[in-house]
Protein backbone atom coordinates (compact mmCIF):
# COMPACT_ATOMS: atom_id res chain seq x y z
CA UNK A 1 0.00 0.00 0.00
CA UNK A 2 1.22 3.44 -0.91
CA UNK A 3 0.93 5.48 2.27
CA UNK A 4 1.65 8.75 0.48
CA UNK A 5 -1.25 8.10 -1.92
CA UNK A 6 -3.56 7.31 0.99
CA UNK A 7 -2.46 10.48 2.78
CA UNK A 8 -3.04 12.53 -0.39
CA UNK A 9 -6.55 11.15 -0.75
CA UNK A 10 -7.18 11.78 2.95
CA UNK A 11 -6.12 15.41 2.50
CA UNK A 12 -8.26 15.79 -0.63
CA UNK A 13 -11.27 14.25 1.13
CA UNK A 14 -10.88 16.46 4.22
CA UNK A 15 -10.66 19.62 2.12
CA UNK A 16 -13.80 18.55 0.28
CA UNK A 17 -15.60 18.02 3.62
CA UNK A 18 -14.50 21.50 4.66
CA UNK A 19 -15.95 22.72 1.35
CA UNK A 20 -12.70 24.35 0.27
CA UNK A 21 -13.37 25.41 -3.34
CA UNK A 22 -11.45 23.47 -5.98
CA UNK A 23 -9.70 26.65 -7.12
CA UNK A 24 -8.36 27.22 -3.60
CA UNK A 25 -7.38 23.54 -3.32
CA UNK A 26 -5.35 23.92 -6.50
CA UNK A 27 -2.95 26.14 -4.56
CA UNK A 28 -1.81 23.10 -2.61
CA UNK A 29 0.33 20.32 -4.01
CA UNK A 30 -1.45 17.59 -2.07
CA UNK A 31 0.81 14.87 -3.42
CA UNK A 32 3.95 16.70 -2.26
CA UNK A 33 2.36 17.53 1.10
CA UNK A 34 1.32 13.91 1.58
CA UNK A 35 4.76 12.63 0.60
CA UNK A 36 6.49 14.93 3.08
CA UNK A 37 3.97 14.02 5.75
CA UNK A 38 4.49 10.28 5.36
CA UNK A 39 8.27 10.64 5.01
CA UNK A 40 8.42 12.39 8.38
CA UNK A 41 7.18 9.15 9.98
CA UNK A 42 5.28 11.01 12.67
CA UNK A 43 3.50 8.55 15.00
CA UNK A 44 0.33 10.67 14.99
CA UNK A 45 0.08 10.52 11.20
CA UNK A 46 0.98 6.82 11.13
CA UNK A 47 -1.74 6.14 13.68
CA UNK A 48 -4.27 8.23 11.76
CA UNK A 49 -3.56 6.34 8.54
CA UNK A 50 -3.83 3.04 10.39
CA UNK A 51 -7.18 4.01 11.99
CA UNK A 52 -8.61 5.00 8.62
CA UNK A 53 -7.33 1.87 6.84
CA UNK A 54 -8.61 -0.41 9.60
CA UNK A 55 -12.08 1.16 9.62
CA UNK A 56 -12.09 1.09 5.81
CA UNK A 57 -11.40 -2.64 5.58
CA UNK A 58 -13.73 -3.49 8.48
CA UNK A 59 -16.49 -1.66 6.61
CA UNK A 60 -15.91 -4.04 3.71
CA UNK A 61 -14.43 -1.44 1.38
CA UNK A 62 -11.79 -2.56 -1.08
CA UNK A 63 -8.36 -1.66 0.42
CA UNK A 64 -7.04 -0.88 -3.06
CA UNK A 65 -9.53 2.02 -3.24
CA UNK A 66 -7.71 3.78 -0.38
CA UNK A 67 -5.29 5.02 -3.02
CA UNK A 68 -8.06 6.35 -5.27
CA UNK A 69 -10.32 9.35 -4.89
CA UNK A 70 -12.71 8.77 -1.99
CA UNK A 71 -15.70 10.43 -3.67
CA UNK A 72 -18.21 7.62 -3.31
CA UNK A 73 -21.30 7.00 -1.17
CA UNK A 74 -19.58 4.17 0.73
CA UNK A 75 -16.77 6.46 1.88
CA UNK A 76 -19.21 9.14 2.96
CA UNK A 77 -21.23 6.52 4.88
CA UNK A 78 -18.07 5.29 6.63
CA UNK A 79 -17.10 8.75 7.83
CA UNK A 80 -20.67 9.53 8.88
CA UNK A 81 -20.88 6.27 10.85
CA UNK A 82 -17.47 6.81 12.45
CA UNK A 83 -17.05 10.54 13.07
CA UNK A 84 -13.88 9.86 15.06
CA UNK A 85 -12.23 9.24 11.69
CA UNK A 86 -12.59 12.96 11.01
CA UNK A 87 -10.09 13.44 13.85
CA UNK A 88 -7.71 11.15 11.97
CA UNK A 89 -8.15 13.27 8.83
CA UNK A 90 -7.49 16.39 10.89
CA UNK A 91 -4.31 14.88 12.31
CA UNK A 92 -3.03 14.28 8.79
CA UNK A 93 -4.10 17.74 7.59
CA UNK A 94 -2.57 19.46 10.63
CA UNK A 95 0.79 17.77 10.12
CA UNK A 96 0.73 18.33 6.34
CA UNK A 97 0.02 22.05 6.62
CA UNK A 98 2.72 22.41 9.28
CA UNK A 99 5.22 20.59 7.05
CA UNK A 100 4.24 22.72 4.05
CA UNK A 101 4.66 25.91 6.06
CA UNK A 102 8.12 24.82 7.20
CA UNK A 103 9.14 23.91 3.64
CA UNK A 104 8.18 27.36 2.30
Amino acid sequence: MNHARIAAEALRYRLELLEVPPRARAEYDLDAMAGATVAAADPTVDGALRRIATAWTRAGLDPERLCERWACPETRALFEAKPDLIDALDDILRFATHAARNAA
